[in-house]
């Protein structure tokens, strides 16, 4: 294979993981030590990340793509999330999407009960559609990419005064952790150590954050934390093949993945039963460990069965932008479970879908 053929081949594989335009992965992957193709960060940037991954990526809404972020770019000091567009909840109305990371990510106070938001969280810049963000006391740093036309200053005043008018300060322009702050982690140090002890886990994963789409069959996936374990649960509708371990093999990989091993499993795929004739929701569930010395547990739940969620689920990631073949792959029109109709005259694929 010529170097440029094995670079290209690279630039494919980085895509699968970040999500990246082919483009930005091939020039991210010119000149680099390929044992190491994704970076890892320092303690206070993963510690960022993580903070934001699992205030965004909680699930409860529906989004373009798996858990609202189109993809990622990443150095060893800094990390660019770009956001969809738009969310929808319950009553199917969409909600912007820079709007709803704020509601979920600026601190404000709840006098004498806890700290909302990611506790530390700063507001360093706005730069056009990029909202910049950091730590107090720390060199870190992440940006909040949002579509075109995105206003962060309105959208950042709005909620200073809606904040003020609750009475529930604002802190994101405090210069130092507040006494609001320092009293959060000292009323939560149980929570506060356990979640500590995750943010590899949820830095490594936001810089991965394509496999939720692209290695998966799951039309839907949420996440929350108990205690030192990261739980995951990933929906599969009935009439396509649960093939988790495309997504356990790439979540593993020696050079692209995550030093993790499988310390529990119970599978209920069996080469006998016809999962897409089940009646009843089926759940396959692994327990991953670091191999090292890192603490915590990455628990993955297959779950394949019924739509449960996919009842007209189709038509509203259409409206809001989901890559047509990756609607095709986990909720294709023929199946049972899926109420769907033509694709909507309105409804536009994302740059992600051309590039791939």
């Amino acid at each position: 294979m010529t170097s440029g053929g094995r670079l290209e081949k690279l630039a494919r594989t980085r895509q699968l993981y970040t999500g990246e335009p082919f483009s930005v992965a091939k020039n991210a992957m010119c000149g680099r030590d390929n044992r190491h193709p994704i970076h890892t960060g320092p303690l206070s940037q993963a510690h960022l990340e993580a903070e934001v991954f699992a205030k965004l990526c909680g699930g409860g809404q529906w989004w373009a793509h798996p858990l609202g972020l189109s993809h990622m770019q990443s150095t060893t000091k800094s990390a660019v999330v770009h956001l969809d567009s738009h969310t929808t909840f319950g009553s199917g109305i969409p909600y912007p999407r820079s709007g709803h990371a704020l509601d979920k990510l600026l601190p404000s106070a709840d006098p004498g009960v806890q700290v909302n938001g990611v506790v530390g969280l700063r507001v360093v810049g706005i730069d056009g559609t990029d909202l910049h963000l950091t730590l107090t006391d720390s060199e870190c740093h992440l940006v909040l990419r949002g579509i075109p036309g995105t206003d962060w200053a309105e959208e950042l005043d709005e909620r200073w005064r809606r904040y003020e008018k609750a009475e529930a300060p604002p802190l994101w322009q405090q210069p130092k952790l507040t006494t609001f702050e320092d009293a959060h982690i000292r009323d939560y140090p149980e929570t506060w150590t356990d979640e500590r002890g995750l943010d590899w886990l949820g830095s490594a994963l936001l810089r991965r954050i394509a496999i939720f789409q692209t290695s998966s069959t799951a039309y839907s996936t949420r996440s929350w934390i108990t205690g030192e374990k990261w739980i995951f649960e990933l929906d599969t509708v009935r009439g396509i093949r649960l093939e988790h371990d495309v997504f356990l093999r790439r979540l593993m990989d020696p050079v692209w993945g995550l030093p993790l091993s499988i310390e529990h499993q119970h599978c209920s795929c069996r080469p006998e039963q016809e999962l897409g004739d089940s009646r009843y929701t089926l759940q396959c569930t692994y327990d991953l460990v670091h191999r090292g010395m890192n603490s915590g547990v990455l628990q993955l739940r297959f779950r394949h069965g019924p739509g449960v969620y996919a009842g007209g689920t189709r038509i509203r990631l259409e409206e809001l932008g989901s890559p047509t073949k990756w609607l095709d792959r986990v909720l294709p029109e023929h199946s049972p479970d899926v109420a769907s109709s033509s694709r909507a005259p309105g409804a536009a694929g994302s740059c992600d879908e051309e590039s791939r």
